[in-house]
């Protein structure tokens, strides 16, 4: 039976005065900032990993990510399905929506969503706006998710000249729908990495570097440390999350 160890980083950075990007980890929601990156080791039958990076000032930002996972913790069990997390994301769009109804003060709020549910028998990854997943497989780095950007920004070298977006949830005075991208693949297997992150990371660190850096550091919790220091060290402008995972077939008893 596969197991996944995961380990898990969330801060401000060095510019922004708050962090308004949450993790989730299954059915736990991390907020705020982190001194030290976290651990852990999730059973194989099924393991959900959410990254959000709210926008619209630190009490709209950090309302709108953490609303965002809290609905979709919800809805967990309906995340492993392409049809069904279509679904749960649109709705988690809409519980935005409502949110800014009743608090007029979180008008256009709005957050990205990256995630990836990881099963024995699949890999689903989802996504709205610039929030990346990767997979590291045979010494390739390969993008599984989409940014949402305009046409001219998607081939960026370096730090992207702005930061609009074509389609993130919420994020407007009024109503807009979404249409998540969904896509399933094999299961992650032994020997490769997958990592979600928010722009906070790929604004500062090149694909290229995070691709060296998880080829050559194996370990999840060593990945996490020395992707967080490479944003830091390049300024760490806006607030940085990654999550690392990693799969490990349990040694069978005697």
């Amino acid at each position: 039976m596969p197991s996944w160890t995961i380990a898990a980083f969330t801060h401000r950075g060095h510019v922004r005065p708050d962090n308004e990007d949450a993790i989730a980890i299954d059915d736990r929601v991390l907020t705020g900032d982190m001194d030290v990156p976290m651990v852990m080791t999730s059973p194989g039958d099924c393991c959900l990993l959410m990254i959000a990076d709210g926008m619209g000032g630190h009490a709209r930002g950090a309302m709108a990510s953490r609303a965002v996972l809290d609905y979709l913790v919800g809805a967990m069990a309906r995340l492993s399905n392409p049809a069904s997390c279509a679904e749960a994301i649109e709705e988690a769009n809409r519980h935005l929506y409502e949110l800014m109804r009743k608090h007029e003060e979180a008008l256009g709020m709005g957050s990205t969503l990256v995630g990836a549910v990881l099963k024995a028998g699949q890999l689903l990854t989802f996504n709205i706006g610039d929030s990346r997943c990767y997979l590291l497989s045979a010494g390739q780095l390969v993008q599984l998710s989409h940014d949402d950007v305009p046409e001219g920004e998607r081939s960026h070298i370096g730090p992207r000249r702005s930061h609009a977006l074509t389609q993130a949830l919420g994020g407007s005075s009024f109503p807009i729908a979404v249409e998540p991208h969904i896509s399933l693949d094999p299961p992650l297997a032994p020997g490769e990495t997958l990592l979600l992150c928010s722009d906070g990371l790929t604004d500062m660190v090149a694909s290229e570097v995070i691709g060296s850096t998880l080829r050559v550091v194996e370990a999840p919790l060593r990945s996490v440390r020395d992707l967080a220091a490479r944003a830091f060290r390049a300024g760490a402008r806006d607030n940085v999350s990654l999550v690392v995972v990693r799969r490990s077939d349990a040694r069978p008893t005697r």
